[in-house]
């Protein structure tokens, strides 16, 4: 089968700029979404936000900027020309949040970040307090928050490259499945005239 005729060019620099777009989008989510945590007392919220921002915000935008890409290259691809721009687009989004993400911490130092971590105490610990659950369940709770933040706090350079190289990997079998889901062949007449 002929591959669609498709400029690479278009398809690198389409599924870069879209990139961009996408980290912003997931670099503001999560930064809105750290100041809503270190400043409500609302238990529900508490769970909700980690969950429409880490899942349903990037989830809409992968689609949308997908589609996006699909169409700003003539609304037809294969799986490979998929897989490709998909690709580029989460590498650049993810390397753009994540370097956003260790910008924004050193400039905001480490007052947010403990701000938080005492708010979602104090939060769960008060939800816990009114749910009627016994102190041993309390502080077990408090030990996974205060976990949670240990976790990354103190990681080495190889620590980070691995988890890079890992990230890459995982971005990379992600790009597929959308690229699966959201290639779409030419015309069968389209295809003779390649």
């Amino acid at each position: 089968m002929a591959e669609v005729s498709l400029n690479q060019r278009e398809l690198k620099k389409g599924g870069a700029i879209n990139g961009l777009i996408f980290g912003i989008i997931v670099l503001l989510a999560g930064i809105i979404s750290i100041y809503m945590l270190a400043n409500t007392a609302n238990f529900a919220l508490v769970v909700a936000t980690p969950l429409v921002v880490s899942l349903l915000v990037p989830l809409g935008a992968a689609i949308f900027l997908t589609l996006n890409l699909r169409r700003r290259v003539g609304g037809y691809w294969t799986l490979r020309q998929a897989t490709t721009g998909i690709f580029i687009m989460f590498i650049v989004a993810y390397t753009f949040s994540t370097v956003g993400n260790f910008v924004f911490y050193k400039v905001s130092g480490p007052g947010l970040k403990a701000q938080t971590k005492e708010n979602l105490v104090g939060v769960t610990t008060s939800f816990l307090e009114r749910q009627g659950a016994n102190q041993d369940e309390i502080d077990a709770s408090v030990d996974k928050v205060n976990a949670g933040f240990a976790e990354g706090a103190q990681l080495s350079t190889g620590q980070m490259i691995q988890g890079y190289l890992q990230a890459i990997i995982i971005i990379f079998v992600v790009a597929l499945i959308f690229a699966a889901i959201f290639k779409k062949e030419p015309p069968v007449f389209m295809r003779a005239e390649d």
